[in-house]
């Protein structure tokens, strides 16, 4: 079975995927990226594997780099 919250976890990240601005606004697409962090921040605290918990918390890191990158220059960056 399925830990709870590892369900939930994961079914917020796919919600947060989702909600992917369509425009790539900078600021909009910025704020995204912040909120795809915070998700896989929640999912590495349920994730029953550390190399799996660490490898959620490089992307969080990495997603918040793209944000801070994307306000700091003002345009989307892939």
């Amino acid at each position: 079975m399925v830990d709870p919250a590892l369900k939930e976890a994961l079914r917020r990240l796919r919600a947060v995927k989702s909600q992917r601005p369509a425009g790539m606004e900078p600021s909009r697409f910025a704020d995204w990226r912040e909120k795809i962090a915070d998700s896989l921040d929640a999912l590495a605290v349920v994730l029953p594997f550390e190399e799996d918990q660490v490898s959620a918390r490089a992307e969080a890191v990495a997603a918040r780099a793209q944000a801070d990158e994307i306000r700091r220059r003002g345009e989307t960056v892939f």
